[in-house]
């Protein structure tokens, strides 16, 4: 029979005694679990991030991410195929495997189960009955038990168990739940557990789904229409029928699963019109993982269209979250909204003037300015990003250090970080560079706008479009840093010379 695993004892160790009394328990099991924790920053800054939001701050949680590092580790000891797909992930794409684990499945531990909440997990039953533990306040795996398991199980997020398996020559033992269904779990029976790559779509319950024949027409149809939706005219009237058409989607395919397809067919689009995108996408599909490793999507909106776009995301299910208030600083104001079932987060971007600090800017309807911010500015020259523009940015979690340095090698350098946190650390690529029509530029120039130098530089050159952005989350933290965001929005102002490509170069 397999060693217990009896994670308990160094858990609530580690959260109710010193840490230097672990470390001195040696060459110990329990001590080995220590040192083979992998590097973390040493440096703990005092970070004010109060005014981040209006209703408080996403928590740090070092001791519940330590729990789900050390699930990690001790598995990968056990298992070297998983020790192995860790480092190839780094190697081929500076993808951090733990960022794609959705859940554990553990036997059965009385002991396990009262340190979790002590770490701030709660215990929550799903519709289907499956019960299963989450911490509601953090970025972390979710984790399940079960009496008859002796051994964990390892469950990744990826876009199709099938590619995941041909990728690292992987021979799948079971297969449960159709392709393209709402969700589907392989299995593959290691030394000391099992690894179960899993699907997710419009889905977060664990009963495998069935798609039949006319069930997949039906989604066919879906993506097409989608993927040929109508971006170019007049925003509000982009926005209607865009809103039509999701409308008439949830009909047919259900809320939660027409938002999964929105926002696959969403990405498509923006890696037409991105090429770091396109080339970590490459990467990351010789992983066979796809995006499962995204963190947030960001649109930009004009003013007059910022609560029809929001109202948009409301159809689909989304919440709001925290809004940011920089209006007197930085001229932007954005709202980020998280979906109850989708794994999708949107950062939503807007100018703001500093007289609406104190509104609720996603409700309120915002009469055009005659100033623009960079926000105002950028939907000017290429349109927003819920018509032809695209999206801003798709930003998905990695080692930040080594996909920074694989972007680099191959062509595509990276901006200073704009974030560096201690439990957060952000980037973009240098802006893609978007052709801009005369008619545009002729509007913004005799508006006085831009500059005549601006608008022949904008006209040669283009204008700073979309990125693709690196960040890497630690302490399961899962909020932003206004301060940093406001930075990197001045310094992607298509004015600003910051925003040249050659700038970085």
């Amino acid at each position: 029979m397999s060693e217990s695993y009896d994670f308990t004892l160094y858990f609530r160790a580690r959260c109710l005694i010193p840490f230097f009394f672990i470390a001195a328990l040696g060459t110990g099991k329990w001590g080995r679990m220590v040192s083979n924790l992998p590097p973390k920053k040493t440096e703990r800054r005092t970070v004010n991030l109060a005014e981040n939001t209006p209703t408080g701050v996403w928590a740090r949680v070092p001791e519940a991410a330590d729990l789900c590092e050390q699930l990690f580790r001790t598995f990968a000891e056990k298992n070297p195929l998983i020790a192995h797909l860790e480092s190839r992930f780094w190697e081929v794409a500076g993808v951090r495997i733990q960022n794609l684990v959705d859940h554990w499945v553990l036997p059965e531990d009385p002991n396990l189960r009262a340190t979790l909440t002590q770490l701030g997990f709660t215990e929550v039953t799903l519709p289907e009955g499956d019960r299963v533990w989450k911490h509601l306040g953090a970025r972390l795996p979710h984790i399940r038990f079960k009496q008859k398991r002796t051994t964990p199980c390892l469950a990744l997020i990826v876009e199709s168990a099938e590619d995941f398996a041909h990728a690292n020559d992987l021979e799948l033992h079971s297969c449960h739940g159709d392709r393209d269904s709402t969700y589907q779990c392989a299995h593959l029976t290691l030394e000391d557990g099992e690894l179960m790559p899993i699907v997710r779509n419009g889905y977060n319950g664990y009963a495998p789904g069935t798609l039949n024949p006319e069930a997949q027409a039906a989604l066919t149809s879906v993506r097409e229409r989608f993927a040929n939706r109508e971006r170019i005219g007049e925003e509000s009237t982009v926005l209607a029928q865009t809103q039509q058409l999701l409308e008439a989607t949830i009909a047919e395919s259900g809320r939660d699963r027409a938002t999964d397809e929105f926002f696959l067919a969403e990405r498509n689009y923006y890696l037409s019109r991105n090429s770091a995108a396109r080339w970590q996408l490459q990467q990351q599909q010789r992983l066979g993982i796809g995006w499962a490793n995204q963190d947030h999507h960001t649109y930009r909106s004009s003013r007059a269209s910022f609560r029809p776009l929001i109202h948009l995301f409301k159809t689909m299910g989304f919440v709001t979250r925290e809004r940011f208030y920089a209006g007197a600083e930085a001229g932007w104001g954005a709202q980020v909204l998280e979906h109850p079932v989708s794994r999708v987060v949107i950062f939503a971007d807007v100018d703001i003037a500093p007289e609406e600090l104190d509104i609720d800017f996603a409700s309120t309807s915002l009469p055009e300015r005659k100033e623009y911010g960079t926000i105002g500015l950028w939907c000017a020259l290429h349109t927003s990003s819920i018509a032809q523009a695209g999206m801003h940015h798709l930003e998905c979690e990695y080692d930040f250090e080594r996909a920074t340095a694989l972007l680099k090698a191959n062509g595509h350098p990276v901006m200073p970080p704009f974030t560096d946190l201690p439990m957060l650390k952000q980037a973009f690529t240098v802006a893609e560079m978007w052709h801009v029509p005369q008619e545009r530029l002729l509007a913004l120039l005799s508006s006085g706008t831009i500059t005549p130098e601006q608008a022949e530089r904008f006209g040669t050159e283009g204008a700073a479009g979309s990125h693709l952005e690196v960040l890497q989350r630690w302490e399961g933290f899962k909020g932003f840093n206004k301060t940093g965001v406001s930075a990197i929005i001045r310094d992607t102002d298509a004015r600003s010379t910051r925003a040249i490509p050659n700038h970085f170069v």
